[in-house]
């Protein structure tokens, strides 16, 4: 009784890589920077693929911060950390 065709619909897949780079890489600069800075590097590097320019360059730098106020990841390449300790008190 209904003459109508089944419609088909396509959605294209958005990807967010951006997005996931800029939060890995907010909280990677407070904690497990180890951990969630390269992965903020990588999902920014995909983001600038994906032509998601602005977010991308965004968790690029926060990956950036984020290791450079990681002590472990600034001892895997010998560099000091940003912080400094100078008579009891850290600076």
């Amino acid at each position: 009784m209904n003459d109508e065709k089944p419609q088909i619909i396509i959605r294209e897949y958005a990807r967010n890589y951006g997005s996931l780079s800029i939060i890995f890489g907010f909280i990677g600069i407070f904690i497990l920077s180890f951990l969630l800075s390269p992965i903020a590097f990588i999902f920014g590097i995909l983001a600038l693929i994906n032509k998601e320019y602005i977010a991308g360059i965004i968790g690029i730098l926060f990956s950036i911060f984020g290791v450079l106020t990681s002590p472990l990841l600034m001892a895997l390449i010998h560099m000091p950390t940003i912080t400094y300790i100078h008579n009891g008190i850290m600076l």
